[in-house]
Formats: structure tokens, sequence, C-alpha cells
């Protein structure tokens, strides 16, 4: 939409996953964890569990579908590759610990993030455990991995 400010309301999006996620026991780690090829909205941890989180936000009558539809095979290996770099930067053994990939989906009255307006308290969060499953980097050379 013209006008739209998607970064603001991205950065809303993911203060609201985070407080939802926190109240469900989740302790996040870091959000917006970027690298040159991807990024991953939230990173938390549940018990023994490491989460990399999408955040999507969806008007509740719109036509964009849904938000774990959004999240596709080549955002998928991006975040997957993201998640590596992360563990890897961090001295994170994935071999040896529980990963997961979740989306969060967000569903928002139209018209919550016009210019002037003031976010519409009215939206509907839902997670999505287990989105989809780690997809490895395929190159034509040796395996990125170091570990």
């Amino acid at each position: 939409m013209p006008g739209k400010n998607t970064r603001r309301t991205g950065s809303e999006m993911e203060k609201i996953a985070a407080g939802y996620l926190a109240a469900q026991g989740v302790r996040i780690l870091e959000s917006n964890f970027r690298t040159r090829e991807a990024e991953i909205d939230l990173i938390g941890r549940q018990g023994r569990t490491l989460l990399f989180v999408e955040v999507k936000a969806r008007r509740k009558n719109g036509k964009s579908g849904t938000g774990a539809e959004a999240v596709g095979p080549v955002k998928q290996r991006r975040i997957c590759r993201c998640a590596d770099y992360y563990m890897h930067g961090k001295g994170i053994d994935p071999y040896n610990t529980s990963i997961r990939f979740d989306v969060i989906e967000i569903r928002m009255e139209s018209g919550t993030d016009e210019p002037g307006e003031q976010p519409d308290p009215a939206y509907e969060v839902h997670w999505i455990r287990d989105a989809f499953s780690y997809i490895s980097y395929k190159r034509t050379g040796p395996a990125w991995r170091v570990w």
C-alpha cells in the first residue's frame, strides 16, 4: 500500500511476538540476527530447545495468504543458513542441540498500519511450532559446516 511503513510495522509485530513468546516461557536471546544472506527475526530458548522464529504479519481480511505460506522453500533455506552462522558464531554444536524453526503469524485488523493512525490493538497471534525442518545449504563445493 502506498505510504505504508512496513519496517515500523514489522518492528512492532516482532515486539508483539517476542512478548507473546516470553509469556509462553521462551527466553528471547536475540532479535533481528542478520547475515549478508538473511535475517532471523527472533532467536530464543525454550527449555533445552533453541528456537529460530520468523514473524509474519498479515491482515485478517487480506489476500496475501497466511504467514506460514509466506515462508517458502527459498526463505526457509536462507533462515537455516543464517541459523548455521548463529550457531557457529556462538560455538553451539547443532548435532548435540535440539533446534526448531517456528513461525509466528500475527493477523491484524485492516488498516492497522496506515500513516498517522495508532496501531490497532486488535490482532491474533498464532504460534506455528516446527513450521519447517532444517534444509541444508546446497552448493557445488564442499559442505560449509566446519564442525
